[in-house]
């Protein structure tokens, strides 16, 4: 499958965010792929998630990869942004596909994440004189998460260029493309899906049934690339 999104400045230097899934992972081989990326640096942050699982494989994937990687805990900003099944006390839905599906899912919406998550890569990146950063925003994810859309990516550059007066470019390499298009790109760079974690319930498997691992599997199972995750159902 031919790689989107092919790169027209050179001599960039990346600080990426990496969850530690299979969007941020895939991301984060591919900007290893570019010739014109000189430098890369991945920022794993805890903002309050029910679970350690996704932080531990992000570090197991920037290690593979040796990438510099920076993990750091803003989970004191948790009671801001409570109104997530990601980030209270309230149960992760099962999310059976049916007619309300969508609206299950807003039950795990973060409020503003990729904007509280992204501005601080910004200014990680200005920290490090780096002049780009990169997230894992997908087609798939547009319906439900506003900030995975292409307008949101277009209008948060104009913000940096206002709000830091640097030349930091925001890299959505993947936003025009699907989950799908997501595995087979990544099944083609050799992404350990394996080590990847997607699961919001954070138990020693995949539980199989919350939004995430459904959007999981059928990734797989629509990229026609074989799973290579063990589900609890």
């Amino acid at each position: 499958m031919q790689l989107p999104f092919n790169l027209r400045k050179a001599n960039l230097k990346v600080v990426s965010l990496l969850s530690g899934g299979i969007d941020s992972s895939t991301l984060l081989y591919w900007l290893r792929s570019q010739e014109n990326i000189d430098e890369i640096h991945a920022l794993t942050l805890i903002y309050g998630q029910k679970h350690q699982r996704e932080v531990d494989a992000a570090s197991t994937i920037a290690k593979r990869l040796g990438i510099p990687h920076t993990v750091v805990d803003i989970s004191a900003i948790k009671p801001l942004i409570s109104k997530s099944a990601l980030t209270s006390e309230q149960p992760v839905p099962e999310a059976l596909e049916t007619a309300e599906y969508y609206e299950t899912l807003k039950a795990t919406v973060v409020p503003n994440r990729n904007m509280i998550l992204l501005s601080l890569a910004v200014a990680y990146a200005i920290t490090l004189d780096y002049n780009a950063v990169a997230y894992a925003a997908h087609w798939s994810d547009r319906g439900i998460y506003p900030d995975c859309r292409e307008e949101f990516v277009e209008a948060f550059q104009r913000a940096v260029q206002i709000g830091t007066d640097q030349p930091i470019t925001v890299l959505a390499p993947f936003v025009r493309y699907d989950k799908a298009d997501i595995v087979r790109i990544g099944s083609e760079l050799g992404v350990p899906f394996e080590l990847t974690w997607s699961c919001y319930k954070g138990g020693s498997i995949h539980c199989g049934v919350c939004s995430s691992c459904r959007e999981r599997k059928r990734a797989f199972q629509d990229a026609g690339v074989q799973d290579p995750t063990t589900y609890e159902r």
